[in-house]
């Protein structure tokens, strides 16, 4: 019978790095070592990794897909559907490229599959699946988002059973609860996929960043949770700090700082 004492430490590595917008999340794609293959879904992302040596795919909303009607709520409110409905395909786009580079083994030469972003990722099926309901440009209900994030953990947990390492970035939400009147802070992704996909990573890293007095962008991970905020947070590698600083020090050599550098400790 095994014992896990005897267990082979993996190399492999699966990281979710989230965050708000500006807190460094896509710059730590520079620190990954290795080849990397990224698959784009945020329209900013480029704008981070310029120069950097990477593989990519975007997927964005092509500009046919906007849905820009209203919905009216008074009884007897006009419709705003357009006489022609604008198919979003992003999702489906995707899904037939990832098949296609599976089966061929594209993914075979490669060190990390890259995810830029979970969220808007999200926002896709989420088109998707207003579009085959019938109520693209409509609100969601929560239906739709519980669909929407059973679809998305069973895409993670596909992808997280792949022969390579996963390096995925993703954005938080905050509110307030009505009854405890506390700030929750949470993974801003729909249904299941908030509380399923934590559990296919082993490493759950928020994001921050910071500016010093000479204006110079900094840049941590905090590696485990506080008190207060995101509870999801977890790592895999022991002897972290709660938080650990991931400025790349320098670009032309940036795995030798960043999160580059705290995998470095694992291995």
């Amino acid at each position: 019978m095994p014992n896990a004492k005897d267990a082979a430490l993996s190399t492999r590595e699966t990281i979710v790095l989230v965050g708000p917008t500006g807190s460094g999340k896509t710059t730590q794609i520079w620190s990954l070592p290795g080849r990397k293959f990224a698959y784009i879904f945020d329209p900013n992302a480029l704008t981070s990794l310029r120069g950097l040596d990477l593989d990519y795919e975007e997927f964005l909303p092509d500009a046919v897909e906007m849905d820009a009607t209203l919905k009216g709520f008074n009884k007897g409110a006009k419709s705003d559907k357009p006489s022609s409905s604008r198919e979003p395909t992003v999702y489906n786009r995707w899904i037939e490229d990832l098949n296609a580079k599976f089966d061929s083994g594209f993914f075979d030469d490669y060190d990390w599959l890259i995810i830029d972003s979970i969220t808007l990722m999200s926002a896709a099926i989420m088109d998707r699946q207003m579009y085959i309901n019938n109520r693209y440009g409509g609100i969601e209900d929560l239906g739709d988002y519980r669909i929407v994030g059973s679809k998305l953990a069973e895409v993670f947990r596909s992808l997280a059973s792949m022969d390579i390492n996963i390096f995925a970035t993703g954005h938080i939400t905050s509110f307030q609860d009505e009854k405890t009147k506390k700030i929750e802070t949470l993974l801003d992704l729909p249904g299941k996929g908030r509380s399923r996909i934590p559990l296919l990573f082993a490493n759950i890293w928020l994001a921050h960043g910071t500016t010093d007095a000479k204006g110079n962008r900094l840049h941590e991970i905090q590696t485990a949770p506080e008190a207060r905020g995101l509870q999801v947070i977890r790592s895999s590698i022991k002897g972290l700090d709660l938080r650990e600083d991931v400025t790349i020090a320098d670009f032309a050599n940036p795995e030798a700082s960043g999160i580059g550098a705290i995998l470095k400790k694992r291995h």
